[in-house]
């Protein structure tokens, strides 16, 4: 076992478990979380297996093939959060309209001052 495999290791294997632990959110992130992680302590513990499955998909080395999947799961967690915000928004824009609609003071009996007949006497 290489040096930084000793790192390495523990390191996934505790992210993967407070992952597993933590994520009751939407079945897709905890997905991509989940297999991303899986996917790192994987080639983590087989350090050739990246460039055997790189070679057998037809790309050259294994490295190719981790930041690929990394570009990969850092396009799909981007999409996710945007996605997230765009929910909050829309619940935050209802929130502020509820609360505009209750604190809003009924209005006075009869017409605004401006909008007064004209003076007669003028």
């Amino acid at each position: 076992m290489k040096p930084i495999q000793w790192v390495l290791i523990p390191v996934l294997a505790g992210l993967l478990l407070l992952f597993y632990r933590r994520l009751r959110g939407h079945a897709a992130v905890r997905a991509v979380t989940l297999l991303s992680t899986g996917t790192a302590l994987l080639f983590t513990l087989f350090l050739d297996s990246s460039t055997w499955l790189a070679n057998r998909l037809g790309i050259g080395r294994g490295v190719d093939l981790v930041t690929y999947l990394a570009l990969l799961a850092l396009m799909v967690s981007c999409v996710l959060l945007y996605l997230r915000l765009v929910r909050m928004e829309a619940r935050f824009a209802e929130y502020v309209r509820r609360q505009a609609v209750e604190a809003a003071e009924p209005p006075e009996a009869g017409p605004p001052a401006d909008m007064a007949p004209p003076d007669p006497a003028r």
